[in-house]
């Protein structure tokens, strides 16, 4: 299961460079007020490709802003690029048992958008 999700990273991440458009990074303080409190900037885990490709999220680790949580829940803030928004989205990810993660789109915050 970790080699699909694996090749199909490989996959996003390859559409993404090949693209005319430089990929843009998460803005730090449009991330941080989606979070909120209780939660703390981090580097990207070591598993930050397997919850991107979870959520289905075409972009690299290091584009998004990640966050961990007490309850060591996960977080990862992507541009609107990514999120195919507006604005950008928070995907938080629960811990299940060892390197298996869950996520809903029920979990994603995401930045209102000006009505028009």
């Amino acid at each position: 299961m970790r080699s699909i999700a694996m090749l199909t990273t490989a996959c996003l991440l390859a559409g993404c460079v090949s693209t005319s458009q430089s990929p843009v990074a998460a803005d730090i303080a449009r991330c941080d007020a989606l979070a909120g409190p209780g939660w703390q900037r981090i580097d990207p885990p070591e598993v930050a490709a397997e919850l991107l490709t979870l959520a289905h999220v075409p972009t690299a680790p290091a584009l998004a802003r990640w966050y961990i949580a007490a309850d060591g829940a996960h977080a990862a803030c992507v541009p609107p690029e990514a999120a195919a928004m507006c604005g950008h989205a928070l995907h938080i990810f629960q811990p299940q048992v060892h390197r298996m993660w869950g996520w809903s789109d029920s979990t994603v915050r995401r930045e209102a958008c000006a009505a028009g």
